[in-house]
């Protein structure tokens, strides 16, 4: 992991993260507990702050930027452009774009490929799909046929991805802590 100051800014981590070795992170950001962050995912906080919440996990490739504020349990798939307000328990797809100053309600999902547009406001448990992104129907967390829409199937369980990156802890790869010394 690469981690730069700008302006005077350095990032900030959090307690048992799991960050790949070819993660960018420059100026002020600040990411929770227990996130996992993929390789090649860029983090740039070079005009606003970046705020990432706990049990957040960031697969390869995607880019934050410009005023990302990112609440706890959230899943973002692979490829992703954010610069928005993603409430909790949202679930992004791959190569999903969030467009500066939109906001994703808690609970909504993007579906794969999306755009939502710049100052977009999509409501809480909202299915979001097409580009530019429209709200497709309500997400009812009570009904099983949802399941795949919401971010703790993704997150949870002995196969979800917050086991996966504990799995790569655990075998020693990519661990940061905010107290430890950050390997070269």
């Amino acid at each position: 992991m690469k981690i730069y100051p700008f302006n005077g800014k350095t990032p900030t981590i959090g307690r048992n993260n799991m960050i790949a070795d070819t993660v960018v992170l420059i100026g002020d950001v600040t990411i929770g507990d227990d996130c996992s962050i993929w390789p090649g995912v860029v983090i740039r906080s070079d005009t606003t702050p970046i705020v990432i919440g706990n049990n957040v996990h960031i697969e390869e490739n995607s880019i934050l930027h410009t005023s990302t504020h990112i609440e706890d349990n959230v899943m973002i798939g692979h490829g992703c452009c954010i610069e928005a307000f993603v409430g909790h328990d949202c679930m992004i797809g791959n190569t999903a774009s969030l467009m500066p100053m939109s906001r994703i309600g808690a609970g909504s999902a993007v579906a794969a490929g999306s755009t939502v547009t710049d100052f977009t406001e999509i409501p809480e448990n909202s299915f979001v799909t097409g580009s530019p992104g429209k709200v497709h129907s309500t997400i009812d967390p009570g009904n099983p046929k949802h399941a795949m829409r919401m971010a703790r199937t993704y997150i949870d369980g002995e196969r979800g991805i917050a086991a996966l990156a504990k799995s790569y802890i655990r075998q020693g790869l990519w661990a940061v802590n905010c107290d430890e010394e950050i390997p070269a």
